[in-house]
């Protein structure tokens, strides 16, 4: 029964003085903002002293301040262009066929109808170009086509047309 008696004394007391803890913690707030009310009595005597400094600041930030011309000038002069010239296929290596000689492409697997009009828009329509293809052609059609690289060879349409010939 005591020592239920000291728990509830000592808890009581921590309580207490955590609720003064924060009213005190206000009161000194409260006192702190009336003393900085006091220092902040005049506007005009804080802005005569902060006028020169705003006027300089104002001075060099017109100085910074250029002509929209010019800025669009240096920007159109320091602006580097790049483009990347669509590298070329090795027509000699691979041969030429024609729109009528096509065979269907989408047999290959990993070619769909979209690959295949892409194919067809770089003059490749058959089996035979693409079994031809070397290491550089198919590097050079991964960016022309804009396909996913590596796939080609992931899904070996060399081997796929050569099969695909033979039957």
């Amino acid at each position: 029964m005591f020592s239920s008696f000291v728990i509830g004394y000592f808890s009581g007391s921590w309580f207490q003085k955590e609720k003064n803890k924060t009213f005190i913690a206000k009161l000194k707030g409260e006192v702190n903002a009336a003393k900085s009310q006091q220092k902040i009595n005049d506007i005009e005597t804080i802005f005569t002293e902060i006028k020169p400094k705003i006027v300089e600041v104002v001075k060099q930030t017109q100085k910074e301040i250029v002509n929209p011309e010019e800025v669009l000038k240096k920007a159109r002069t320091s602006f580097v262009t790049y483009t990347k010239d669509k590298p070329k296929l090795d027509y000699e290596t691979i041969g030429f066929a024609h729109s009528f000689e096509r065979d269907d492409l989408t047999k290959i697997e990993g070619i769909g109808p979209y690959i295949e009009e892409k194919l067809n828009e770089i003059d490749i329509y058959t089996f035979e170009q693409i079994s031809k293809l070397t290491s550089s052609d198919i590097r050079a059609l991964t960016d022309i086509i804009d396909f996913f690289p590596g796939r080609i060879e992931r899904d070996n349409w060399v081997g796929q047309a050569k099969s695909l010939i033979a039957y």
